[in-house]
């Protein structure tokens, strides 16, 4: 029971997914006219670009946030023990 249930779900998400990247492909094709794999591409890597340029951008954010967090919490721990 649990593998039909994975396995449906599986599928469900993997439909979707195609769905919704022919509906993108045919959006493209059909408003770009000639352009189209300029634009196609332009936006595939505009996309990309901005992806990875937040998730850098919070991992680190969250990174020195957790080093700076825990750097305080040691110094006033340390305080709080010799005083």
């Amino acid at each position: 029971m649990f593998y039909y249930y994975y396995y449906y779900y599986y599928y469900y998400y993997y439909y979707y997914y195609y769905y919704y990247y022919y509906y993108y492909y045919y959006y493209y094709y059909y408003y770009c006219c000639c352009s189209y794999y300029h634009y196609h591409y332009y936006y595939y890597f505009y996309f990309y670009y901005y992806y990875y340029y937040y998730y850098y951008y919070y991992y680190y954010y969250y990174y020195y946030y957790y080093y700076y967090y825990n750097y305080y919490n040691y110094y006033y721990f340390f305080f709080y023990y010799y005083y």
